[in-house]
């Protein structure tokens, strides 16, 4: 269940820049989890999004080995909505997400289910810190 909350939050944030004209810089982004009535760690970490790598649409890809579908997604202003189905071997999840996204921050909220792990809450932000170093 963890690698595919670390897969959505790749996927997440990238369309959460790709909404909005994203700003190219440093990018810090959370995510936690509760699933069963826990709360796990928040997952941090940073990354570096270059104007090129934009312009290529580097941060519209899922993480590599994940084969992610999205449909409805809807945009108006700074709210987003979308739904997601990924699978990776004989397993597949869904997820329901809903959210804010401006070019320099974003926040999600996202209804993740499975049959073979059940149902997840995720919180997802992001945040431009700086420029790249």
């Amino acid at each position: 269940m963890m690698r595919f909350a670390l897969a959505f939050a790749s996927v997440f944030s990238s369309l959460a820049l790709h909404a909005e004209e994203m700003k190219p810089g440093l990018w810090e982004i959370t995510s936690q989890m509760k699933m069963q009535g826990f709360q796990m760690p928040a997952n941090k970490f940073t990354h570096c999004y270059t104007a090129k790598d934009i312009e290529a649409g580097k941060h519209y890809r899922p993480e590599s080995g994940s084969d992610c579908k999205i449909s409805n997604l809807k945009q108006s202003g700074k709210q987003i909505s979308f739904d997601l189905t990924c699978k990776s071997g004989s397993e597949t999840m869904t997820m329901s997400t809903q959210g804010t996204v401006s070019a320099t921050s974003f926040q999600f909220e996202q209804k993740m289910r499975s049959a073979q792990m059940g149902e997840a809450t995720v919180i997802s932000q992001g945040r431009r810190i700086s420029d790249c170093k």
